[in-house]
């Protein structure tokens, strides 16, 4: 997807930025690679790129789009951290996790030592 938004996108700001323009759906098919040019993916990569803040669609309609772009789609590179080696990594002791079931236990506990209370207040309160 992202071969697909670039290379769209780039056909889009060659036209300039800043302004709407009216695209033809054939013409922004010419961009796409021949074996996913049909009209979702075309779509898909107009709602990616409109979602990234690049594009802005005005509106679609039939095989007209009226599209303003702001700026060129540049992908996202991941890069992967660096590998730490035994001598520099440093033992961290995570904080010892809770299992929720002690939390429903200690609610449910203290849930049954108020009603106990209670029930001995009334008591002491009926006999005195």
């Amino acid at each position: 997807m992202e071969e697909i938004c670039t290379t769209l996108s780039a056909q889009l700001c060659e036209a300039g930025t800043g302004g709407y323009k009216i695209y033809y759906e054939e013409e922004l098919l010419d961009a796409l690679p021949d074996d996913m040019r049909n009209r979702e993916t075309l779509e898909a990569a107009l709602k990616n790129l409109s979602g990234g803040g690049y594009i802005d669609v005005k509106y679609a309609r039939g095989n007209a789009f009226c599209i303003c772009s702001f700026k060129r789609y540049e992908p996202v590179v991941k890069e992967e951290p660096a590998p730490v080696e035994a001598a520099e990594a440093v033992a961290v002791n995570p904080a010892p996790s809770i299992p929720k079931r002690f939390y429903a236990i200690s609610a449910l506990c203290a849930f049954a030592g108020g009603a106990l209370g209670g029930c001995v207040a009334a008591v002491l309160g009926a006999v005195l």
